[in-house]
């Protein structure tokens, strides 16, 4: 008994094996769909690829690019594909999405007058912080905890801001990275203002 045959729902031509017709007028259709999507929606649909490359687990050979750039800690592209062994293309996927996961920082560098992606590695620091035995029922914990804050003692505030350049900013202010310092290792800081004055310039 001979097979029935199908008919294909866009051109309406009838086959044995359906499954093996490559539609002519489906592809047609298909792409005039892609194609009346605004800009802002395939905007958003990259987006939304780049969030799942940025999120989902390595692959086998993503972890083994990356056992690559953790020995060498920097590398450039082209000394990458050497050892490696990579098509440039695969490569460069590999590469774009470690960099999505923040596992890698890409920097592009003028080379003998050509432009390459500079590889390094992102280094992990790890902060032993120490836990602190706080009383809630006592209603001064948080003062305990904040009070050697030297901005709360500061006699500098008035001066201080991010536009300074020098040790009145609180970007990059020596007694406040002293006390944050000093706070995740589970120690007191206490700024002496008074001899810090004292010594200060008139």
């Amino acid at each position: 008994m001979a097979k029935k045959k199908e008919v294909c729902p866009y051109c309406g031509n009838s086959f044995a094996y359906l499954s093996r017709h490559k539609c002519k007028v489906k592809e047609r259709l298909e792409g005039s769909e892609e194609s009346d999507k605004s800009d802002v929606e395939r905007r958003l649909e990259r987006i939304e690829d780049r969030k799942k490359e940025g999120s989902r687990s390595l692959r086998k050979d993503e972890k083994a690019v990356l056992r690559i750039i953790s020995r060498e800690k920097d590398v450039f592209f082209f000394r990458l594909l050497e050892l490696t062994n990579k098509k440039r293309i695969e490569l460069d996927k590999i590469v774009n999405t470690l960099y999505l996961q923040s596992k890698i920082n890409i920097n592009r560098e003028l080379l003998e007058a050509s432009w390459v992606k500079h590889i390094t590695i992102i280094e992990k620091i790890d902060v032993e912080v120490k836990d602190i035995q706080v009383k809630r029922e006592e209603n001064d914990f948080i003062l305990d905890i904040f009070s050697h804050q030297p901005c709360l003692t500061c006699p500098f505030t008035g001066k201080c801001n991010k536009t300074n350049l020098d040790q009145f900013n609180p970007l990059h202010c020596p007694w406040l990275t002293q006390w944050v310092k000093a706070s995740l290792e589970g120690q007191i800081y206490v700024t002496n203002f008074e001899e810090i004055q004292s010594e200060a310039p008139e």
